[in-house]
């Protein structure tokens, strides 16, 4: 007899687990690279009991943090244009609601990243330029949604926004799960927590292709 054909489908949400971990990891190991080149010597160690010994918190972040915290930047900053289009053009109260409720959350975040960075001893380089990930809106998907009018711009919109959510909220488990931090943790458990609402607030049907056709 032969064998029943398996269902794939039900091992998605498991699968972008497993997706989002790889990326942490993949740029956590970058991270750790780069740390592991030799730096400037800078100035010479304060005296012992100096509060300049301690400069920054750096210890404190492994790879996994600051590969989180560098991500995180981008993938939220290169949302913001998306929000705006929303606001703006969309049709659906739902969606524009949704977008009202996430573009002063991103922008809030994105200075407590930035504040997390400068803690980690990082300069403002994005390590991510260019790349192409889930969830990181580039150019193409941007001027896909720009490009589009009426019940498409939403449909697009609001796949944009699925997939973004539905991977940040994947890398801050990720996160929660590598990640030695407790300053990190704990804005990563915020972004499961926000991201989760958002993705319960997006409009039935919101999936798709989000800047192609």
């Amino acid at each position: 007899m032969p064998d029943r054909p398996r269902r794939p489908a039900r091992r998605l949400p498991r699968m972008a687990q497993l997706a989002a971990a790889v990326i942490l990891a993949t740029a956590a190991a970058a991270a750790a690279g780069c740390a592991a080149r030799p730096a400037d010597p800078g100035p010479p160690p304060a005296a012992p009991g100096n509060p300049a010994a301690t400069g920054n918190t750096a210890g404190d972040f492994g790879g996994t943090d600051i590969a989180w915290v560098q991500l995180m930047i981008p993938m939220d900053e290169q949302l913001l244009p998306v929000l705006d289009l929303v606001a703006q053009r969309s049709a659906d109260p739902a969606l524009t609601r949704l977008a009202a409720q996430l573009r002063p959350r991103y922008a809030s975040e994105i200075e407590q990243l930035r504040a997390l960075r400068a803690r980690a001893g990082l300069d403002s380089a994005n390590p991510h330029a260019g790349h192409r990930m889930p969830g990181l809106v580039d150019a193409d998907t941007l001027a896909g949604i720009g490009a589009a009018a009426g019940a498409e711009f939403d449909r697009k919109a609001a796949a944009c926004l699925r997939e973004h959510l539905d991977q940040l909220a994947s890398l801050a488990r990720s996160e929660l799960s590598n990640g030695t931090s407790a300053s990190v943790k704990d804005l990563a458990r915020q972004v499961v927590e926000s991201r989760s609402a958002g993705l319960a607030a997006l409009p039935a049907g919101a999936s798709g292709a989000a800047g192609g056709g």
